[in-house]
């Protein structure tokens, strides 16, 4: 026979098995019918473009492997070289380019011929990966320096901005040296230049060479693998026979006092040494317009020299110049003592014509709108004074030198008003310039906007009412009224005091709670024509603005039950204790 203890030891294993085993065999079964749900969507793609194999001569430089790789959730990359890691690192999408130098920089290419494959890989965020290999190989450099031979070329002594370039390709540049040779003794066969190259292309300046001799300039170019290339060029200098170069500018006409005129020969020489203007009078008025600030043409000479190597132009100011018609004679000379002439007529008329104007059309605008202008610009060329008057009042008047003239049109009173500017130049020609603006009256409304009314504690039963609200008009606010009372039909009325900005505010005084007290805000504009605007009657009912206070009979409960409370706690400590 069990005992007592084992019994009940194995009625409760059994109690736990039979409520420990549903719950496996539950766990078990929703196990097999409700497996793990699989993602719905497809893991994203990634791409990467096939690069093709390619060569390069042992030394080349700059180049690379550019490869496009594309992932809707790119992660990162790698570059192995013949399967050794090469680069790595976060990949965001885009272009991954790998500089091709480095193969020099650690020295690989020491045996020739040297093929290198380059992978790269990339992955995505799910590890999903797409990779390209490039085969890479480096040939030994057989081929000398290849040069561009630049063409022979003959100019004029004194001439200047002469050069040689020669436009050079080699992967291993080395050194280089220019000679020249010449039918001039003193000249020949001379190393004018030598020195390390770094492969950039080679340019010499060749001016200054003397005339009647050709000179030969030859370009040796090594590189580091013992390869050289030569190229020469004839350089043939001939010497100055020929006039200066000068241009035939056309005559010139413009009307007394017009400003900005001159004569400008372009001229050239490869020896270019001294020029002389001579002017001619063929007709001079001292006495025509305003001869203050004129002057007659004096002849000039000077050394003549420019910086450009095909010339330059000389430029002389005509302004200024008396009423008359002139020959202005520009020679010019070159250090042979050869020379070249040109003449330009010039000729001012009289100034017939008055002050040319041009202004705004006629136009109107509402009442106490702004930003509105007339302008005149006005073409003269001897202007002297103005006159400008607004609806036959001078506003203003005074010297004029031809510039513009602007009036403020804004602020004018409702109706019709001319701008009438008076322009006269030197000779007393007048023109006359009439301007209307419109001014049409104010068809706006004021406005009323945030309508609010204020309750406040007066006395018990009693709430004070006030009104404020923000008022706006173009033209001003002329007036603003609070029209109140308990029958819209007899209201009180109460001028509206501007507190800060548009906002205007009025008290009423107080009133019983429960009162309906009607309301409304009547504004008025300042413009001529006062516009009105009453906003709709409102209707508020006053309500107590004063505290709620506890009625009596609660706090006498509230209390009565504190005090049984406070007995009942008393008759069981005591009861306790006499136990």
């Amino acid at each position: 026979m069990f005992s007592r203890r084992i019994a009940k030891s194995i009625i409760l294993v059994l109690c736990l098995w039979l409520t420990v085993s549903p719950a496996f065999s539950r766990v078990h079964s929703m196990t097999d019918s409700y497996p793990y749900a699989t993602s719905p969507y497809e893991i994203a793609e990634v791409s990467i473009e096939d690069v093709e194999d390619f060569e390069l001569e042992n030394g080349t430089r700059g180049e690379r492997i550019v490869w496009n790789a594309t992932a809707d959730e790119p992660k990162n990359f790698t570059i192995t070289r013949d399967g050794e890691t090469y680069d790595s690192g976060d990949w965001f999408g885009g272009l991954l380019t790998l500089d091709l130098d480095h193969v020099y920089e650690e020295n690989l290419t020491y045996s020739l011929n040297v093929t290198f494959t380059f992978v790269c890989t990339v992955f995505n965020e799910e590890n999903e990966s797409a990779s390209d290999a490039v085969d890479v190989t480096f040939y030994p450099d057989e081929r000398a320096p290849i040069i561009e031979e630049p063409d022979d070329f003959e100019y004029e002594e004194g001439s200047f901005g002469h050069e040689i370039r020669w436009n050079l390709t080699e992967s291993n540049p080395d050194s280089y040296n220019i000679t020249r040779q010449s039918n001039q003794e003193t000249e020949n066969f001379t190393v004018i230049e030598s020195g390390d190259w770094d492969g950039d292309n080679i340019t010499i300046n060749v001016d200054g060479l003397n005339a009647s001799y050709w000179y030969v300039f030859t370009l040796f170019a090594n590189d580091t693998l013992g390869h050289n290339a030569t190229s020469a060029v004839n350089v043939t200098v001939k010497p100055d026979l020929t006039n200066p170069e000068l241009s035939s500018p056309a005559d010139i006409q413009f009307e007394f006092g017009a400003k900005g005129n001159s004569i400008s020969w372009f001229a050239y020489d490869s020896n270019p040494k001294n020029l002389s203007l001579t002017i001619y009078i063929l007709y001079l008025n001292d006495t025509y317009g305003n001869t203050t600030s004129l002057n007659s043409p004096e002849n000039f000479t000077a050394e003549w020299d420019f910086d450009k190597p095909k010339g330059d132009n000389i430029t002389f100011t005509i302004d200024y110049l008396y009423l008359g018609n002139y020959t202005f004679e520009l020679t010019v000379f070159d250090d042979f003592g050869r020379n070249a002439s040109d003449s330009v007529n010039v000729t001012l008329f009289r100034d017939l014509r008055a002050p040319i104007v041009t202004t705004n059309d006629t136009f109107s605008y509402e009442e106490g709108y702004t930003g509105y202008t007339v302008v005149w610009s006005a073409e003269e060329n001897n202007p002297t004074r103005y006159n400008l008057t607004l609806d036959g009042s001078v506003i203003v008047a005074g010297s004029w030198d031809g510039e513009n003239i602007t009036s403020d049109a804004d602020g004018l009173a409702v109706g019709l008003h001319t701008f009438n500017l008076t322009l006269w130049d030197y000779f007393n020609q007048t023109t006359i310039s009439l301007v209307d603006v419109t001014v049409t009256p104010d068809a706006h409304l004021p406005q009323v906007n945030q309508l609010q009314v204020l309750q406040a504690y007066s006395s018990p039963g009693m709430t004070n009412m006030s009104v404020q609200s923000y008022v706006w008009d173009l033209n001003g606010i002329e007036s603003v009224t609070l029209e109140w009372g308990t029958d819209p039909s007899n209201p009180a009325t109460k001028a509206m005091n501007q507190t800060s900005g548009d906002f205007y505010f009025a008290s009423v005084g107080a009133y019983p709670v429960g009162t309906k007290v009607w309301y409304r805000v009547v504004a008025t504009d300042n413009s001529t024509q006062n516009n009105a605007y009453a906003t709709e009657w409102a209707v508020i009912e006053i309500r107590s603005m004063q505290s709620d206070r506890t009625p009596p009979l609660v706090w006498g409960g509230i209390l009565a039950l504190g005090i049984l409370s406070t007995l009942v706690i008393l008759i069981l400590y005591f009861r306790t204790k006499t136990r």
